[in-house]
């Protein structure tokens, strides 16, 4: 009898999307996002997203490029008063942009340490790649 080989596919993403939801400020949470996961996010300013809100008001947005990894963390805050960054995810407090050569395991264990951040209520991992989001997402 001839033997069969399955081959088990890892499938690599160029970048994943966290919708965050808490209650907390986003300096808070970006300090706890940066104990649990060894980051070192900072306040910064996004040239895109800089262009989506109002005169007067600041985008909430802090990044961190991992030099040994390559990966790049990009936490942005979604609700400014009335106004959404991203209107179709209204209930999103926060957006968690991590981009560069994922795995599905590098993936699962970002989700279930964002999970344990004191002051997150949830942490949903967005599968953007087959909505209109994934545009938007894919430029910033």
């Amino acid at each position: 009898m001839k033997s069969k080989t399955v081959k088990l596919k890892e499938n690599n993403y160029d970048f994943v999307v966290f919708a965050i939801v808490s209650a907390e400020d986003d300096s808070y949470l970006v300090w706890n996002i940066n104990n649990i996961l060894m980051l070192d996010l900072k306040r910064t300013e996004h040239p895109v997203l800089k262009n989506r809100i109002s005169d007067g008001k600041t985008v909430s947005c802090f990044n961190y490029m991992c030099n040994n990894t390559g990966i790049e963390y990009l936490f942005i805050g979604n609700k400014y008063g009335e106004l959404e960054l991203f209107p179709q995810l209204s209930n999103v407090d926060f957006i968690l942009k991590i981009s560069g050569n994922l795995t599905n395991e590098c993936i699962k264990h970002i989700a279930v340490a964002i999970r344990t951040v004191k002051g997150i209520t949830a942490c949903i991992n967005l599968n953007v790649k087959k909505t209109p989001l994934f545009d938007v997402f894919g430029k910033i």
